[in-house]
């Protein structure tokens, strides 16, 4: 009997995902995946798209380490040229905290001269320049994010037969339709060749970052619609049962009395930045459960299905099996995540000590899960 097929699914998260690669080199150091080599299927949408891209190129956990911590902030965004320049020095000042890394003086960067005797009225006008820019795209501009990744990544190989199958999302503007792009054939969609286009696409979170086109289309952030596409994972592996691993970067599980007691301990939303975060890890958050329910609900009728065909065998009564296609039974995925919500900003801010917190909390809640699946609790 052939090995039953592993698939890692890596959610979105921007900066915060760091903390997949403690999670990835926990499962390297307990023999679930191999190091260099990743498991059968990666699934991955926004900066799990980037991990798991850099997995299927054959990066080491050392080297993914090396590189997270080499990326500042600088690496991956700018100020975007889109904005008025009246406007623009007032906004770099005030978005400074995702703007510069601490390595590179973020924290002393100064309110600019010309806009420090600006009466509140001058100050509310400069502002009022960004929302009637037109066109407007983006808040941030990701040029430097292609330029870092193309030193990441290696895509003859994440194209060819020796990479693992590698699943990327990401939204559709024109329709809002969910995109699946894939190096293997699913089903009747044809394999794709995967470029650098395809990762800025999953991970062009909507106004922070401009969208990407690709061919035809313009594309956003997949976690709009599948931050964990377990459907398409399931269809990857072919109607076989397949042991998936999900890394979340929210405590998914957590009931909403139990989240409101975690957030009473984090700083709620002061800014612009802030509150578009705090939406998107709210929507990371309920794009997984629903496809938990989806899950729940197929095994369900594929449970039900089997105890009809079993009663129509006994009975010799063909009016009970039911018919029309029938899902296969999916093992439920096993979950790591955080036990705490992780800082809001730390989003878009790629900071050298964020990535160390990150790397020993992920290491961490995957030893803990991991070992709860071992003894048989979980």
């Amino acid at each position: 009997m052939a090995p039953r097929k592993k698939a890692l699914v890596l959610s979105g998260g921007g900066g915060r995902g760091a903390y997949h690669i403690g999670v990835l080199e926990a499962l390297v150091a307990q023999g679930w995946m191999e190091d260099g080599k990743g498991p059968d299927i990666i699934a991955g949408t926004s900066i799990g798209a980037i991990n798991a891209a850099a997995i299927a190129s054959g990066l080491t956990i050392a080297q993914l380490k090396q590189r997270w911590m080499a990326m500042h902030t600088e690496d991956v965004h700018r100020l975007s040229s889109d904005l008025p320049a009246v406007a623009r020095p007032l906004l770099r000042f005030l978005m400074r905290s995702v703007l510069t890394s601490d390595a590179h003086g973020g924290a002393q960067m100064q309110l600019p001269e010309a806009e420090r005797g600006l009466s509140p009225q001058g100050l509310f006008d400069r502002l009022g320049q960004l929302f009637r820019t037109r066109p407007f795209r983006s808040l941030l501009d990701t040029t430097p994010w292609r330029y870092t990744l193309s030193h990441w990544l290696d895509f003859e190989r994440i194209n060819s037969p020796d990479a693992p199958a590698l699943l990327l999302t990401a939204t559709e503007l024109q329709s809002g339709a969910l995109q699946i792009f894939c190096n293997r054939r699913i089903k009747e969609r044809p394999e794709e060749r995967l470029t650098i286009e395809h990762l800025m696409a999953s991970s062009s979170i909507p106004i922070v970052y401009p969208w990407t086109e690709i061919g035809r289309g313009k594309y956003w952030d997949g976690a709009l619609l599948a931050n964990t596409p377990l459907g398409s994972v399931i269809d990857l592996a072919g109607g076989e049962d397949v042991d998936i691993l999900v890394v979340m970067m929210t405590p998914w599980n957590a009931d909403d009395n139990e989240l409101r007691r975690l957030a009473d301990n984090r700083q709620m939303p002061d800014d612009l930045v802030q509150a578009l975060t705090l939406t998107l890890d709210w929507t990371l958050l309920a794009s997984y459960r629903a496809a938990v329910k989806m899950l729940r609900r197929s095994n369900q009728l594929a449970e039900a299905a089997a105890k009809l065909a079993r009663a129509a065998d006994l009975t010799g009564d063909e009016s009970l099996r039911m018919t029309g296609p029938i899902p296969p039974r999916i093992s439920e995925p096993t979950v790591i995540a955080p036990e705490k919500l992780i800082p809001l900003d730390w989003i878009i801010d790629y900071e050298e000590q964020n990535h160390q917190v990150l790397f020993t909390q992920g290491r961490a809640d995957a030893e803990r899960v991991l070992g709860l699946r071992v003894g048989g609790r979980g």
